[in-house]
């Protein structure tokens, strides 16, 4: 551990990660702790500005459902372009990197025509020369996001208002949910525990990796000879926060966080010496750019509801206990 985050930090973040709105008094069982405590390292880390508590939502829920990486190549500037990449709608991830391409962005779109339309928007921008897409064809992992569900259920607006707070603040109170959207705190209550065990949205805790002392971001494409086997694997290993099965130069993307350019070197030796991994291409993240999940949300109607006033409005309700 660094300096920033000590053993019980990072276990409480832990905790949060599988759970976000859990009752702090179970946080506080788990890590032995008083709830006291717990709460009080909880709201230090959030002060900070180390963790934040949110509600990733599934893309499906806005009509996404294609998606890609794409290697953007620029001659010039590479933060010109990455801005004027991330200015581009649905484009959640944009990174300057080391490696073969300037910049990775990651686009998302509601069909394959749309997101073909979307990576020409990529290639019109002035200064770049080539885009290679990796298209996604399965998410294996994924720590911040939902695990995509079988069937999307059907998401009404009061459902969207919902969510829509729960992306600035995972751990509002019901109570405060429940006035924010006009609903009674009991059915807001109902409403989120549906929403998340249908896996339309997670509660999760979200860390800012240099505080967590994961200051090594690296992408990683994968060439894949025996896939199950290879995904198994690759899945069970902790420094990997992200996998997804690709159409394209590689078979499969992931993402390795860790602490100093020596584990990346172990770990990415460990993925190599896996069976059924053929090939290891790595690129090294330099400057994110842009990295913001939230969906627009299709205004609701009827309601008076203001997201942005909840997200000024601080902590002046009592959050989940």
């Amino acid at each position: 551990m660094t300096a920033d985050l000590d053993d019980l930090d990072v276990r409480l973040v832990g905790e949060l990660q599988v759970d976000g709105r859990a009752p702090m008094e179970a946080v506080a069982a788990a890590l032995g702790l008083s709830r006291a405590a717990a709460r009080s390292r909880y709201e230090r880390l959030v002060a900070r500005g180390a963790v934040h508590v949110v509600g990733v939502v599934d893309p499906a829920v806005q009509g996404l459902h294609a998606f890609a990486h794409l290697s953007v190549f620029v001659s010039g500037s590479a933060r010109h372009v990455a801005r004027a990449v991330a200015a581009l709608p649905t484009t959640p991830l944009v990174s300057i990197v080391a490696g073969r391409a300037s910049l990775i962005a990651e686009v998302r779109a509601p069909d394959m025509p749309a997101l073909y339309d979307l990576i020409r928007r990529v290639k019109a921008v002035n200064g770049v020369h080539h885009v290679e897409a990796a298209t996604y064809t399965r998410r294996i992992k994924d720590r911040a996001s939902p695990s995509p569900p079988s069937v999307m259920p059907r998401i009404d607006d009061l459902d969207r208002a919902i969510l829509d707070v729960l992306q600035a603040d995972g751990r509002i109170a019901y109570a405060r949910l429940g006035r924010a959207v006009s609903c009674s705190p009991s059915a807001v209550r109902s409403r989120v525990q549906a929403l998340i065990a249908s896996s339309a949205v997670r509660i999760t805790a979200i860390t800012t990796p240099g505080q967590a002392g994961l200051t090594q971001m690296c992408g990683l494409g994968l060439r894949l000879s025996r896939t199950d086997a290879a995904v198994s694997a690759l899945a069970a290993l902790p420094a990997l926060t992200y996998l997804s099965l690709t159409l394209g130069r590689w078979d499969a993307i992931a993402t390795l966080l860790v602490a100093s350019p020596g584990a990346v070197v172990t770990e990415t030796d460990r993925i190599r010496a896996l069976p059924g991994v053929d090939g290891v291409e790595a690129w090294t993240h330099l400057e994110v750019v842009k990295e913001d999940y939230r969906l627009e949300l299709t205004p609701v109607r009827r309601r008076s509801f203001d997201a942005e006033r909840l997200r000024r409005s601080g902590h002046d309700a009592q959050p989940v206990a």
